[in-house]
């Protein structure tokens, strides 16, 4: 199981941290003693996140990476390799930076651009980085998903890693789902040679995420974005905890009806697998955790409006709760069972293998 974690003078990488959740994280993990990688590809946006960061922790640790693009495999590398050179470990890599509406254009290896930037660059960062986490001792792989991750569909993983228009659902909750099945095979991997992963979901956070979205830049849904979803400082929470705290504790028991769980635990227990996802405030309710997924047929495409319009409903409460009652209610931070889908050992492994085919890594 995972062991302790002293988050003061850890070394902790953050991607995507010049605005938005990744920006209070990394300013959180700072003023809490950590020292703190941006890892970003605006480095003038970096460079103000580092002042900012410094202005208000005056004693903080913080420094700019060379510059990340996620949506290039050539500079993963050159900052991967920059990093490894310098001989110092990494004990915490939040996989932050991510992206929504963007172009239908695809990479020089043929990764649509959203799957690239959303699953296969963070992929490639954390495989590249790997002896950094090793030499840490224990080391900890935070990855951002999202409540969407529960209706993602990646039925063909070579077709998810190939085309824009293979994904039931839409692209951006397959790219979700695609970070908790990452994070699960990561854990199965690594998690006995002292690399723990987990996945988190922020919850509704007003960012520059919907920004590109001609639905949710237009009313009403703008209005609910900016008057009752999370201020990124609150959004951060929960990958704030998760990335500091001294353990996370036991993992929540999958649910759902699924053929990839028929035969757990056998395959996968949780004593020798732990998978954790982590929710905070009503997104840890279970009528959110324990929606099945989507499945064909009227019954259950009505079943999936139905989650869809809770999870909208919830997600216009959270924030308002925690604001009325100080905190009180619903600020907490729990372990709860990921989608269904997610636990799918086979297509876990799968996605692993081509995605490390595409990024030209070894499959082991």
């Amino acid at each position: 199981m995972e062991r302790g974690l002293d988050i003061r003078n850890s070394t902790v990488m953050v991607t995507g941290a010049t605005s938005g959740i990744g920006r209070e994280v990394a300013k959180t993990l700072a003023g809490k003693g950590a020292h703190v990688v941006l890892a970003v590809r605006d480095l003038h946006g970096g460079a103000m996140a580092a002042e900012a960061i410094r202005k208000a922790f005056p004693e903080a640790v913080v420094e700019v990476g060379p510059e990340l693009r996620l949506d290039d495999a050539a500079s993963i590398r050159a900052f991967a390799d920059t990093y490894r050179k310098q001989q110092r470990p990494l004990h915490v890599l939040v996989n932050n930076a991510g992206a929504n509406y963007i172009s239908d254009g695809v990479t020089a290896d043929g990764v649509p651009l959203l799957t690239q930037v959303n699953y296969v660059g963070p992929y490639m960062l954390t495989r590249l980085l790997e002896p950094c986490l090793r030499a840490a001792g224990h080391a900890r792989v935070v990855n951002v998903s999202s409540v969407t991750h529960r209706y993602g569909v990646i039925g063909n993983p070579a077709a998810f890693l190939s085309s824009s228009n293979s994904t039931v659902g839409g692209q951006y909750p397959a790219t979700k789902l695609a970070n908790v099945l990452f994070t699960y095979e990561l854990q199965r991997r690594y998690g006995t040679q002292g690399i723990q992963a987990c996945a988190v979901d922020p919850g509704s956070v007003a960012t520059a995420i919907y920004r590109d979205s001609k639905l949710f830049s237009a009313q009403p849904l703008k209005w609910i974005i900016e008057k009752l979803y999370a201020p990124p400082w609150d959004g951060a929470a929960a990958v704030v905890h998760v990335a500091s705290a001294p353990s996370w504790g036991a993992p929540a028991p999958p649910r759902g009806r699924s053929r990839m769980l028929a035969e757990w635990p056998p395959h996968m227990d949780l004593q020798q697998t732990p998978q954790w996802f982590f929710a905070r405030g009503l997104f840890a309710l279970p009528i959110i955790t324990h929606f099945r997924g989507p499945g064909e047929g009227l019954l259950n495409q009505l079943r999936m409006y139905g989650w869809a319009a809770k999870a909208l409903t919830l997600s216009a409460l959270d924030w308002p709760l925690r604001r009325v009652t100080n905190g009180a209610w619903g600020s907490g931070t729990t372990a709860v069972p990921s989608a269904p889908t997610s636990y799918d050992r086979g297509l876990s492994t799968a996605l692993w293998d081509l995605t490390a085919d595409k990024c030209g890594l070894s499959r082991e």
